[in-house]
């Protein structure tokens, strides 16, 4: 294995530096030998992850954080180092939604207030603490979002949310959840709680999470 998987610990996040010369498959093998040795290390806390070294496509992604999920018992929090964004990607991923049946509001949504469309949904304003936004469709809030958000409430797994101050007490997509840290939910942003411009979708079943960037537009119209 030699130093093809490197494990360091930095301010409660786990950075794994990864060769980027041996073949993947290879890679998974020796990733899977080093979590194995640092079982004791790592069970049963909850990890920010970084991956360094090497770059991974979206499915080499995945295959790793699965592969740590079902050797070690704990959270996992996926790092991925992406552009700070301004609101023109806020502005790209309304334009998204704007050919299909999309609903505005204006304004603050308070405590107790609940506001539900059969499209998708783009709110002008804050989400507050104790307010739900349910659309069939997407969900974009250009302000902060800090209640609950459901998207493809008619069990549509394409859609996305995005905020512009994502710090959420719940997300939903379809039928999968994030919920304070949720286990079994994966992230793939540095710190979701107050970051700027995220978005969240589904990917192979997966609620990712992460900073909005081209790359994560084009992801989303690649779906």
């Amino acid at each position: 294995m030699g130093n093809n998987v490197i494990f360091k610990g930095s301010n409660g996040k786990l950075i794994i530096i990864l060769n980027p010369e041996i073949p993947f498959e290879e890679l998974k093998d020796n990733l899977l030998e080093k979590l194995k040795k640092s079982e004791k290390m790592l069970e049963g806390h909850e990890a920010i992850i970084e991956f360094k070294g090497r770059e991974l496509t979206e499915t080499e992604e995945i295959e790793l954080l699965k592969i740590i999920d079902k050797t070690i018992d704990m959270n996992i929090l996926f790092v991925t180092d992406g552009i700070e964004l301004g609101e023109k990607r806020l502005e790209e991923a309304s334009n998204l939604i704007n050919d299909s049946k999309t609903k505005f509001h204006l304004g603050t949504l308070r405590s107790g207030e609940i506001l539900e469309y059969t499209g998708n949904i783009v709110i002008l304003g804050d989400v507050n603490p104790g307010a739900i936004v349910k659309a069939e469709g997407n969900i974009v809030v250009l302000g902060s979002l800090n209640g609950i958000a459901h998207a493809g409430i008619k069990g549509n797994n394409e859609t996305f949310i995005v905020s512009s101050n994502m710090n959420p007490f719940q997300l939903k997509i379809d039928d999968i959840i994030y919920r304070n840290y949720s286990k079994n939910v994966l992230f793939r942003t540095k710190n979701i709680i107050g970051n700027k411009n995220n978005i969240a979708y589904l990917r192979n079943n997966i609620l990712i999470i992460e900073k909005l960037t081209r790359k994560s537009l084009q992801n989303i119209i690649a779906t």
